[in-house]
């Protein structure tokens, strides 16, 4: 809800990691917040999967937020350990979404414009 009042801005939701996956195939992507616990395919494989170039090797390099409740450290390390760009446990304010967000496509510009 707090992505769809922020203007010139599309939202495309997934139920699960299979349908996010499916979804670059269809539209352009900038930025995944991605939900760790989900069914048919959870955050972590579907994470991976983009990270090896399934959804498009252009999006190999996508920026991944994960978005979890989950406040261990250990499911934080993990995250970083499979591409995973930031972490943000629930609630989220709509101030640290749209820092986290704003972060990740600053690093994806800079990068594009070193390549």
């Amino acid at each position: 809800m707090i992505l769809k009042k922020w203007s010139n801005t599309t939202v495309v939701f997934a139920n699960n990691g299979q349908e996010a996956l499916d979804a670059f195939a269809t539209q352009t992507i900038d930025v995944v917040l991605m939900d760790l616990q989900m069914p048919v395919m959870d955050g972590y494989e579907a994470t991976i999967a983009i990270r090896n170039g399934v959804a498009g090797l252009y999006n190999a390099n996508v920026p991944i937020i994960a978005v979890t409740a989950d406040v261990m450290e250990s499911t934080k390390n993990r995250a970083f350990e499979i591409g995973m760009n930031d972490y943000l446990t629930k609630p989220i304010k709509k101030e640290t979404l749209f820092e986290a967000i704003s972060k990740s496509l600053q690093l994806t510009y800079v990068k594009d414009l070193s390549a």
